[in-house]
Formats: C-alpha cells, structure tokens, sequence
C-alpha cells in the first residue's frame, strides 16, 4: 500500500499509519490526517476497519441503557498489582531501616524518615483501593460521572463532567515505575473540553485495550467522532 500526506506529498511510512482508526501522520510537515475515504474509494480499507466489534477486557462490566450508559472498572480482575507489591516494598524497606535508627538511638535520623513513612502509607492505601475498589462511569444526557467505591481513592478523585462540553476522548501511556531497567507502562483515558482544557477520566489501567475500550464506549454513546490527538498513545 502506498500513501502520501496530502499536504506535501511524503511517503508515509507503515509505522506511521493507524489502520484501524485511518489516520496517519507525516514525519516531514508533521500533518496529522485520515484517509479513510480514498482508501475506500480504492478498496484497500474496507470500513469495517473503523467499526470493528468492542471485545470487553476482563474485569470490566457494562450496563447499557436507553438513557444511560455505565461502565464497571474491577480492578481486582483487571490490575496487575504493580501499586500494592510496590507499596509493600517500600514499607518494609521504610520500617527496617526506621526501626535500626531508632534502637540506635539515632533519633535525628528517624524524624527524617517521617516523609517516607507517610509516602508509604499513601502507596499502601492506593495499593488497597486498586485490591478493593469498582469504578463506576456513567454517562447520560446530563453528567459524565467518574467515582471510586468503596473507597474514594486519593490517587484517583471522583470527577463530574458535562457531555456537551466534551470535545474529544484519547488514550495516554505513561510510565508509572521500573523492573530490571525496563520501564513499567499504565495507560490512562484522557478528555479535552470545547474550552481546550484537558483533564484525566481514569488512569492506572494496565493494558491499552482496557483504555481504547473505554474511549470507544463513551464516545460512541455521545456520538464524538474520533480525531487525533496530540500525545496520543498509538
């Protein structure tokens, strides 16, 4: 297949081109565009392509009704944990050493571990809720809803948006720690609003199949046609 940005007339590279969504973006003007209907017209991208089926991830549940649409986050299906194991990592790293400064009689020493005992809770609570918590979105024709139960999650806040000032959903990868060297990926679903400003929905999912689920979902039901982003994963 070959493909030309249509400001410039550079070969864009495989690489570069999303066959699903049908956009593509030109590494010599930075032209992000779709070329959905030329590929159609020419038969190489037939439109099923945009509008393949959405497979739900495990750990996630949706009810969909005339009115109402929500989605269901179990992170106790859908998590990797990454948060717990880490938080209990530090607290055990935190209270060895703690414990030494202070049979030690260095006491200087254990006043400035105070700021790591209280980062080691924050991790350990955040690490809990993701065990224990469902997050619920829901989305009508007046509110687009984000909240955390059963408990309110510090590392994530209930959040309340209004549909018709939703512009545009898309999905973020961001590096959340390391093993071995090798960096540790979550992805997140963003949105911009018509005023331009962006805001975090939910963040910490794991996988980008969870994240694409998710946009999909809201943005068929709010009827948004899916455009590039800037900073978009994938």
């Amino acid at each position: 297949m070959a493909l030309n940005c249509p400001d410039c007339q550079f070969p864009i590279p495989y690489d570069d081109i999303n066959i699903v969504k049908t956009i593509a973006k030109c590494k010599s003007c930075n032209n992000i565009f779709e070329f959905t209907k030329e590929r159609e017209e020419r038969g190489e991208f037939p439109t099923v392509l945009r509008n393949e089926p959405l497979i739900i991830p495990p750990g996630i549940e949706v009810l969909k009704l005339m009115n109402e649409l929500e989605i269901m986050v179990k992170w106790r299906k859908s998590g990797k944990f990454f948060t717990l194991f880490f938080a209990l990592f530090w607290n055990v790293f935190v209270f060895f050493f703690t414990s030494i400064t202070i049979f030690s009689g260095e006491f200087g020493v254990a006043l400035f571990m105070i700021p790591f005992i209280a980062v080691g809770v924050y991790l350990l609570y955040a690490g809990i809720g993701y065990l224990v918590n469902t997050t619920y979105i829901t989305v009508d024709e007046n509110q687009l809803s984000v909240e955390h139960k059963p408990l309110n999650f510090l590392i994530q806040k209930d959040k309340y948006f209004t549909p018709q000032d939703i512009k545009q959903l898309y999905v973020k990868r961001y590096e959340v720690g390391r093993s071995n060297d090798t960096p540790v990926y979550a992805f997140s679903v963003d949105l911009i609003l018509t005023d331009r400003s962006a805001f975090n929905l939910v963040k910490g999912l794991h996988s980008d199949s969870y994240a694409r689920y998710i946009e999909r979902e809201i943005e068929n039901y709010l009827k948004i046609k899916d455009s590039p982003v800037s900073g978009e994963w994938g």
